[in-house]
């Protein structure tokens, strides 16, 4: 009896034990790093034989399960951090992992601000939760630190003649590149604008506590070899602007200063007068197209708040024709001298002979002025003024001179002017071909006398 009750006890073991090995291996994996503290890592995922079997919780921690006949590969990996890998025995029942930040590069790159050429010798210190580094720029104004992912840090930058800056650097998951401005402690720039227009002025000369320093550049700025955190006299010349003379503070954040220059208000005449130098009265005048007044009896108008500067000048006066020109302001009192064409009418002269034959070359003169000769079709343009009488008068050589009166009354009067020109008389032709009449008539007389006097006389007396 006791034999079998032995042999059941036996059986019953090996049965416990075969239930135990078939219910596997529970495996309690804590993921963690360690920087200052021991800090656990949440959402590490936990591969098992390659194979995913989750992510560890807000403790760090994950438990799986395995069969426990056989040695496991594990692997934790999580952004940031570089992987975990090692092996489990069948009877390991907690794992302790400790992920390492992975390492980046980070490099830092100092410029001059005014110049932006690179500094080189600046002085870096880079500071972060497990301690400081420090590290000096190359000719290329740069350099670099290994670093942790997901990490953030303070940069401190120093220079000789530089002011100092400090920065906060955020590493991701890829290396990173940063560039930082310093200004000098040693130089600031004048940047001199236009007021109003807020365009740079360039050529600008700049005297700082009286000495000239120099002039402005295209863009308007100049920099300056000059300390800051200072109070300096700045005066500032520009023709065409009034001067700028003021005491100026450069305070140590002062990459620049702005200094507005306002343009000198200028007066200047305009004058009016006509072909006749005679100044005409109500004459409107416009400057770049913006009406400035009408001329006064003596022809003049003074112009004021005008600037240094390129403008058109624009008359109009019913009796004439539109004028316009060209002037620049470099000064006040300057006086503009505009003459304007009396308003004129295009018409025609027409010289003809016997009712429709052109004479060309005739000389035509209008109130006793040239005016030109007539062209192959015996036709001359002419300008006449409106409401003045003319006096057309036309000569040629071969015909008597003739002339013709015309006053035109409006500019939509267009019939040609025609003049009738006849053949002169050649009075020296004329007396010769009289005389040699007279010479003919006189030699036939002479001859008829002479043959009376051959004729025969009757005899005289009786038987």
């Amino acid at each position: 009896m006791q034999r079998i009750r032995g042999s059941f006890l036996v059986i019953l073991l090996s049965l416990l034990i075969l239930i135990s090995s078939t219910q596997g291996v529970t495996v309690l994996v804590n993921v963690y790093e360690k920087e200052v503290n021991i800090t656990p890592l949440s959402g590490a995922s936990v591969y098992a034989n390659s194979a995913l079997v989750g992510k560890t919780d807000g403790s760090g921690n994950i438990e799986f399960s395995h069969p426990g006949t056989d040695t496991i590969s594990v692997r934790v990996s999580k952004l940031g951090y570089d992987d975990w890998n090692g092996d489990i025995g069948v009877n390991t029942s907690t794992l302790l992992v400790q992920l390492m930040r992975r390492s980046l590069l980070l490099s830092a790159q100092v410029y001059d601000a005014d110049t932006l050429a690179p500094i080189p010798g600046a002085q870096l210190s880079l500071s972060g939760e497990r301690g400081q580094n420090t590290s000096v720029t190359d000719s290329n104004g740069t350099s670099s630190f290994v670093v942790e992912a997901e990490s953030v840090y303070n940069l401190g930058i120093r220079a000789e003649n530089y002011h100092s800056r400090d920065a906060v650097v955020e590493m991701g998951l890829d290396t990173k590149t940063v560039q930082y401005m310093l200004m000098r402690d040693d130089r600031f720039s004048l940047l001199v604008k236009e007021e109003g227009s807020g365009l740079p002025v360039p050529d600008a000369g700049i005297f700082v506590d009286g000495v000239d320093r120099g002039s402005t550049d295209e863009k308007g700025l100049l920099t300056l070899q000059l300390p800051r955190e200072k109070v300096y006299q700045v005066k500032i010349e520009k023709e065409g602007y009034e001067d700028y003379n003021e005491r100026r503070i450069v305070g140590e954040e002062d990459a620049f200063v702005t200094i507005l220059l306002s343009k000198s208000p200028y007066s200047l005449f305009i004058s009016v007068y006509d072909e006749d130098k005679d100044p005409v009265e109500g004459a409107e005048v416009l400057v770049d197209d913006v009406a400035a007044g009408e001329t006064s009896r003596f022809g003049r108008i003074l112009i004021g708040n005008l600037t240094y500067g390129n403008y058109t000048l624009e008359v109009k006066h019913p009796d004439y024709s539109p004028a316009r020109k060209p002037f620049t302001v470099t000064r006040t009192g300057d006086e503009i001298t505009l003459e304007l064409e009396f308003l004129k009418v295009n018409l025609t002269v027409n010289t003809v002979e016997g009712g429709s034959t052109p004479v060309p070359g005739v000389k035509i003169s209008l109130n006793g002025d040239s005016a030109g000769e007539t062209d192959e079709e015996g036709t001359l343009p002419i300008r006449l003024r409106p409401d003045v009488p003319y006096t057309i008068s036309a000569e040629k050589e071969g015909y008597n001179p003739a002339s013709v009166q015309r006053e035109v009354r409006s500019a939509d009067e267009t019939s040609p002017v025609r003049i009738s020109m006849e053949r002169s008389i050649n009075w020296v032709l004329a007396g010769g071909i009289l005389a040699a009449i007279v010479v003919v008539i006189a030699l036939a007389i002479l001859v008829l006398q002479r043959k009376s006097r051959k004729r025969p006389h009757g005899r005289k007396g009786g038987l």
